[in-house]
């Protein structure tokens, strides 16, 4: 059975991964090994992870989502992760269930893609379904705006069967064979926050013609801050400085 590595990266978010009693049971299973990267050094923190074996790192400078999870990467390699085994992006403030990772790691063996999703929803009961699957964005996408639309198109989950394949997946919870982050080079570091996980799925499929496939009857609950929403704040700057990086580099940066 392959292997599941889970990188979670906290920028203060110790109580949402203390509090998280299906973590630590997600980690006693023995396929999984739960990567904690603590991006401001928190002795809370640490001595969590130490009590309850979670694999803990930290560094003093403070490194934007893409370049934390890839130092991630590299632990889950010297812990000995093979190219078959997955490499799972996971946000602290999201809750699944071990059952559900049982699901997950029975659902990947049924497919041959290398990148895979789940279904994310706000609440418990999985009533209310966050949007977390939606279409490669291009420079066309800024007419949305001027409909009253989000600028990134959603895809409707009722409308998708499990396995079907959608352009990019929100990196709250993305899936990917250790084979294909590794020829990605991982995330592009230059992504401080916001967009990173677009441009991720998008040279997969540009690349390497890896889709990522939409697991359906895998649930979890996302809090999700959603704090880009707020115009002027500074995640608002990072997400419209990341959203224009892309689309540049969508529209000019050739093919291999």
């Amino acid at each position: 059975m392959a292997h599941i590595y889970i990188s979670i990266v906290s920028h203060g978010n110790d109580d949402d991964i203390i509090n998280n009693y299906n973590l630590k049971e997600i980690n006693s299973l023995n396929n999984v090994t739960v990567i904690i990267r603590d991006n401001l050094s928190s002795q809370k923190l640490k001595k969590y992870c130490a009590e309850n074996h979670f694999e803990y790192n930290a560094s003093d400078p403070i490194l934007g989502f893409g370049a934390n999870n890839n130092i991630n990467f590299e632990v889950a390699s010297k812990l000995g992760m093979s190219k078959t085994d997955w490499f799972v992006l996971f946000n602290p403030d999201l809750d699944i269930s071990a059952v559900m990772i049982h699901k997950l790691s029975d659902s990947l063996a049924n497919f041959s893609s290398q990148i895979f999703a789940i279904n994310l929803f706000f609440d418990d009961k999985f009533s209310r379904m966050e949007h977390s699957l939606r279409r490669f964005p291009t420079f066309f996408s800024f007419f949305n705006i001027l409909k009253g639309k989000s600028f990134t198109e959603a895809y409707d989950k009722t409308d998708l069967a499990d396995g079907s394949s959608v352009d990019w997946a929100a990196a709250s919870f993305l899936v990917f064979q250790a084979e294909l982050y590794e020829k990605l080079n991982g995330f592009d570091e230059d992504y401080f926050m916001y967009f990173e996980d677009v441009d991720l799925c998008y040279r997969a499929n540009q690349f390497y013609s890896q889709n990522v496939v939409y697991l359906s009857n895998v649930k979890a609950i996302h809090e999700g801050a959603y704090k880009n929403r707020k115009l002027f704040s500074k995640h608002f700057r990072w997400y419209f400085s990341s959203l224009l990086r892309f689309l540049f580099k969508s529209t000019f940066e050739t093919k291999r």
